[in-house]
Formats: structure tokens, sequence, C-alpha cells
């Protein structure tokens, strides 16, 4: 079945609203004209917060249930939270890094299955997974980089599986904010305003 063949329902939820990047994203569609369910730990602007941990799968599960009783069917799922530090290789406590992987994968599978079941069941959906792109960081960036960088692969076979029940798959790998004197003014907004990915997530 197509992605187009069916008319996806107008109401988002996402997952790290209180974020920079989730924040913007929860603006934006809001004033495109959606719905939008936001779930985070800390308190977010959008039309139905939720405070749940994303590596809590039946936190997610009645997250997604309350969203659509109080909102209507998830159109749009958008998976924006993350755990970001930095630190150099070998030095990370095990209990620390197991944290910033079930950040960043487990609350992407725990926010997909809790969506996206529905999804399938009305033929119809789009998700987008965001990841981070730290390949010209340097130093102290690889655990956050294999963290995030799992929600990419995740995002490819994913994507491949709901395909054929009407649901659309993107990830997205946002980049770090940049000095603001390496780049042109009018192309700065790229690196550092989150309204470039709320743009993508908008039209992908």
């Amino acid at each position: 079945m197509s992605i187009n063949s069916k008319s996806i329902p107008r109401v988002a939820l996402v997952t790290g609203a209180a974020g920079s990047i989730g924040r913007t994203v929860v603006g934006r569609m809001g004033r495109e004209g959606w719905k939008v369910a936001g779930v985070d730990l800390n308190p977010a602007d959008a039309d139905l917060f939720i405070a749940a941990d994303v590596t809590d799968r039946a936190a997610m599960q009645a997250a997604a249930a309350r969203v659509t009783d109080e909102l209507g069917p998830i159109g749009l799922l958008v998976t924006a939270a993350a755990d970001h530090e930095k630190v150099a290789f070998g030095e990370m406590a095990l209990a620390r890094w197991q944290r910033m992987l079930e950040v960043w994968l487990g609350g992407t599978a725990n926010a997909c299955a809790a969506v996206v079941p529905r999804m399938i069941e009305a033929g119809c959906g789009k998700v987008v997974l965001l990841s981070a792109d730290l390949s010209r960081q340097g130093k102290q960036h690889s655990y956050v980089a294999a963290a995030s960088g799992t929600v990419m692969a995740f995002a490819k076979s994913f994507g491949c599986e709901v395909a054929s029940d009407g649901v659309c798959v993107n990830c997205l790998a946002i980049q770090p904010p940049v000095n603001p004197d390496w780049v042109a003014h009018t192309v700065s907004f790229l690196a550092n305003e989150g309204q470039y990915y709320a743009g993508q997530v908008i039209t992908v």
C-alpha cells in the first residue's frame, strides 16, 4: 500500500519535546496546524504534555494510548530524545554507557513499538527518527556517535519492514552547533537553528 494512498491524521507525538530540537519541532508543527503531544521528563509546551521516560516501554505504551484517546490517531512520530556527553573513549562508566544506549536506541525502539502498530492497522503513518552526525567533531564524541549511530541502522531495517504497510520511516542526523565565523551568515541557520530540522520533519 502506498504511503500516499490514505490521508495521514494530523496528530503528532514528539519524544524529547523539551529539548532544543524537540521544542522547535513541537512549535513548528503547532503553527502548521498539527495537534502535538510532547513526551519528556521535563515540561514541554505542547497541546498535550506527558511526563515519561522513553526507556520505559510500558510508559511509552501508556503515553501513545493517551495521545490517541485525547487527540486522535497518531499520524506522525518524531523521536528527538537524546543523551549527550563528551568523554574520552575508555573512560565512560558502564552504567552511564548503558543509559546512553537505552535513551538513543531503546527509547527510539520503545516509541516505535508504542505507536507504529496502530499506524500499520490504519495503513498509513510517518516516522522521523533523529540521530546525530558527529563525524567532524574531534575527540570525546565516540560514545555519543556510537549510541546515536544505532538509530540510523535501526531506521534502515525498520523502514524496510513497515514500508509495505503504508508507514514511511526517515532518519535525520543532526549536526551540532558550529562556530558562526566558519560559515556564511546566510546559511548559519542550517547548523544552529532547529527550524531547519523542524522543516524537514514537516516535509518528509
